[in-house]
């Protein structure tokens, strides 16, 4: 028979073995100086991926010594029983499928942009001539009605018909988000960055790049807190077989009155043929006691005034014993003293900031503690308990601020009150008209967080030798022409989409599910070991060897090791051995085995890390 060593990058060298098989005996020495060389040459020498595991379950035992000097050979191998537990898996490639498929569509609110300037023929009705930006002709700007005024013309516009827009459901009142924002812009200018050397005096045509500058009170923002019930009859006509009337009926809730025109529209009717009647109202407006939200800031109405109204928190009327200590909202209340019969209490009241002020409270006089509607308390009542404790009732509210037409109720945003009665004579505010209360001017303007505005200038050009045309009417075909258009574009600041699951048989705008199907990809399966895969070598009985064994420690530690040493099929130098993996097939019948050991137990371990990394690799 051949036996075949390789070790490091030695000559290959051949010996007989009287009275055995053939086998194939590979070894690969580890030490430290030969690592990189080592591995990547002899990496064939090592068994392949079959020998550790088949149809992702374990192959092999790992075997070590009972009788080991060092229990660094135990170490040793349970790494490398984790090592082999990464190739304990099947894979398979298989069709993804699913019960259902969710698909998403974009209901974002996005404004038109708004086009202020447009040189195209449409615009002109004649020949385009213009071949360069400074060729833009002066006079079509948007005035209101079309594309023939000055930049003047554009500014003045919008004050006499403001541009605006609705968002719908934005914020709330009793939590009920129905309130919408009502958007409308009554001027805005343009300040040219390009060219850099013009004032708003210098536009003639459109500026390369702008910002854009809307004065005090020009952006405007209405929520209207009167919510109503409409009814809506659409008449549809008649029946084209039978001349039956046919009609339809439904309810809308809004803020505003529903546009005939808007739903003859969707109904392909005229809009004689539509009735829009009051029902009732949903709400009349916010009632003291009741919270609401602007710009989603939540107010919680303590009173209502004339365009006016106040607004904190109300904590109620709470029991405070003798030596009671409560927060509200950083605010700490203290009740020193409580005296029944002349109905008062003495409060220690400390702010957030840790301020302390000592407070006599008279019953139903109201005390702002720090002047500043941090906290009111109101003594409602003292009394002596079942218990004998002394009592104080005191009615708590925090943060109480009231606001008035031309306050700012939201920084940044000078309000618009308007307040009334309802149907009962209680009051209510009606509505709430906030504009910007500074001037702004900025590349890109954010709108309360919900759009993104700016200008921009498009310019487009044409080649008339490209199309073959003269466009300019100059009797050529030679030269490049520019039109341009220039916007306010309104950008939301972020997209908004509905999902929808859909299943095998559902409908998507005239389409039917008939399957669902899906790619196909890698499905892998661990494999958890149901038996021992490290073991003893007095379990081994070499004369019935079931598996391939991965053998930790040299002659001295492990005696299976031994026993191959003995029988001529181990043939590396174990006593000087700086660390190796000797690989020999067939060793026990069709099982092969691996030896990883060295001439001590820092060898071993040696060997075994050049194990593991080996494993990694498979």
């Amino acid at each position: 028979m051949k036996n075949t060593i390789v070790r490091g990058l030695a000559p290959t060298r051949y010996r007989r073995c009287k009275d055995m098989k053939v086998r194939k005996i590979a070894a690969l020495a580890v030490g430290a100086a030969m690592v990189g060389a080592t591995l990547g040459y002899a990496s064939a020498a090592m068994p392949g991926k079959e020998f550790f595991v088949k149809d992702g379950k374990p192959n092999v035992k790992i075997v070590v010594g009972a009788n080991a000097p060092s229990t660094m050979d135990v170490a040793s191998a349970a790494d490398i029983a984790v090592a082999l537990g990464s190739l304990l898996y099947t894979s398979e490639e298989v069709e993804a499928s699913g019960a259902s498929v969710v698909v998403k569509k974009d209901i974002t609110d996005d404004p038109d942009d708004l086009t202020i300037y447009k040189y195209f023929y449409e615009t002109v009705n004649d020949p385009i001539t213009a071949e360069d930006w400074e060729d833009l002709p002066d006079d079509l700007w948007w005035n209101g009605s079309a594309y023939n005024g000055s930049y003047d013309d554009w500014v003045d516009a919008y004050k006499d018909n403001p541009w605006s827009y609705e968002v719908e459901d934005m914020d709330s009142l009793e939590e009920d988000f129905q309130i919408d924002w009502d958007f409308s812009l009554s001027e805005i200018h343009l300040v040219p960055t390009e060219p850099d050397d013009w004032e708003e005096d210098d536009i003639e045509q459109p500026p390369k790049e702008a910002k854009l500058s809307i004065p005090e009170g020009g952006f405007k923002v209405l929520l209207n807190y009167t919510i109503s019930n409409w009814s809506v009859e659409v008449d549809l006509g008649v029946d084209e077989q039978w001349g039956i009337p046919a009609s339809e009926s439904f309810n809308v809730i809004d803020d505003d009155r529903p546009s005939e025109e808007d739903i003859a529209d969707e109904y392909d009717v005229d809009p004689d043929d539509v009735t829009v009647e009051f029902e009732n109202y949903v709400y009349e407006g916010v009632h003291e006691g009741e919270s609401f939200t602007v710009l989603g800031n939540t107010y919680y109405v303590l009173s209502i005034g004339n365009q006016s109204f106040t607004y904190g928190k109300d904590h109620g009327e709470v029991w405070f014993h003798l030596g009671d200590v409560k927060d509200f909202d950083g605010y700490k209340v203290k009740a020193v003293d409580i005296s029944v019969n002349e109905n008062r209490a003495l409060v220690e009241v400390t702010s957030p900031e840790g301020t302390d002020e000592l407070v006599i409270l008279y019953k139903d006089e109201e005390k702002d503690v720090f002047g500043d509607g941090g906290i009111i308390l109101t003594l409602t009542d003292t009394f002596v308990g079942i218990d004998g404790n002394l009592i104080a009732t005191i009615q708590v509210v925090t943060n109480q601020k009231e606001i008035e037409s031309g306050d700012e109720l939201v920084s940044g945003w000078t309000a618009n009150i308007t307040t009334g009665t309802d149907s009962e004579d209680k009051k209510v505010i009606k509505w709430i008209e906030l504009s910007n209360a500074d001037d702004i001017e900025a590349k890109t303007v954010d709108v309360l967080g919900k759009y993104k505005v700016y200008y921009k200038l498009e310019t487009y050009t044409k080649d008339e030798s490209d199309v073959d045309y003269d466009i300019n009417d100059d009797d050529d075909k030679k030269d490049e022409l520019m039109t341009a258009k220039a916007l306010i574009v309104i950008e939301p600041t972020e997209r908004v989409y509905e999902t929808k699951e859909l299943k095998v048989g559902d409908e998507l705008d005239g389409w039917t599910i008939d399957a669902i199907k899906g790619e196909t990809y890698t499905e892998i399966t661990p494999m958890v070991p149901t038996e021992p895969i490290t073991v003893l070598d007095t379990e081994i009985d070499v004369n019935a060897v079931d598996s391939n064994l991965i053998l930790v420690g040299g002659p001295v530690a492990n005696a299976i090791t031994k026993y191959l040493v003995d029988q001529g099929l181990s043939t590396v130098d174990w006593e000087n051995s700086d660390g190796d993996l000797e690989y020999i097939e067939d060793a026990f019948g069709t099982f092969d085995v691996l030896i990883v050991a060295g001439k001590d137990r820092y060898a071993t371990r040696d060997a075994a890390k050049e194990l593991m990394q080996y494993l990694a690799q498979l």
